[in-house]
């Protein structure tokens, strides 16, 4: 084997075991911020929640959110005592097709936030919303360094939550199940479906289905559910 053979293979065997870290791809401040980081006061180490959000239709309707319900969200969070971290997707397709490379970003997000100086990486929740649900009961069932999920009005997209179902028996730390009643997106069928394949393991499930009003998009605003979040992250967080 001459000796450039030699080189190329080396390069090929040695190059995944490089143990360097990913550089980030998170920006929270300034005109190229992808992400919302919000801080509790006091000082550190804090319990954190990365919250992941669901779909956009386009810029417009992402920069209201930004500015709008993720930060309330994200602030509210911070006041209740719990480091927030909204990572942004600014990519608008729908169903499927990128599920996969939405639930890499998502992983990486956890591992940004279990990075940082001033978080507890043994406190650490998953919380989403609609597709940001779907991606969350994903990333819960690969890592097992989260303490707590939350998933409020998952989204049904196939074939991904019917395959997360198949494989809730991999899930090991208590999760929090919102819905309302009147979803008009279909999403009290799925967490229907959810809370009784994850009891039908024996796992650790809280699940509330509310019957006063504000359909699928009542989780993407601080209302009365809230109450019922705080609770439960302060009892698994604090």
């Amino acid at each position: 084997m001459s000796y450039s053979w030699c080189a190329i293979l080396l390069v090929i065997v040695a190059a995944p075991s490089c143990s360097m870290p990913a550089p980030s791809d998170f920006v929270v401040a300034g005109e190229k911020a992808n992400a919302l980081l919000c801080r509790p006061e006091g000082k550190g180490p804090f319990p954190a929640v990365v919250y992941s959000h669901g779909r956009v239709t386009d810029t417009a309707t992402l920069e209201r959110a930004r500015t709008g319900r993720w930060r309330r969200i994200c602030e509210t969070l911070a006041a209740d005592g719990f480091l927030a971290f909204v990572p942004i997707r600014e990519h608008f397709a729908e169903g499927a097709r990128n599920i996969p490379y939405n639930q890499e970003e998502l992983s990486r997000a956890v591992d940004y936030v279990k990075r940082l100086s001033d978080v507890d990486p043994a406190r650490m929740a998953l919380m989403g919303h609609s597709r940001g649900g779907l991606l969350t009961l994903l990333v819960g069932l690969e890592r097992k360094d989260l303490k707590v999920l939350v998933i409020t009005a998952p989204a049904d997209i196939p074939p991904h939550f019917s395959r997360a179902l198949a494989r809730v028996s991999d899930i090991s730390i208590p999760v929090l199940l919102l819905v309302e009643e009147g979803d008009e997106m279909g999403s009290l069928t799925a967490v229907n479906a959810l809370d009784q394949a994850m009891r039908s393991h024996g796992k650790e499930v809280r699940t509330i289905r509310y019957n006063r009003g504000g359909g699928h998009f009542l989780f993407i605003r601080v209302g009365y559910w809230w109450d019922d979040l705080r609770t439960f992250l302060r009892e698994r967080l604090l």
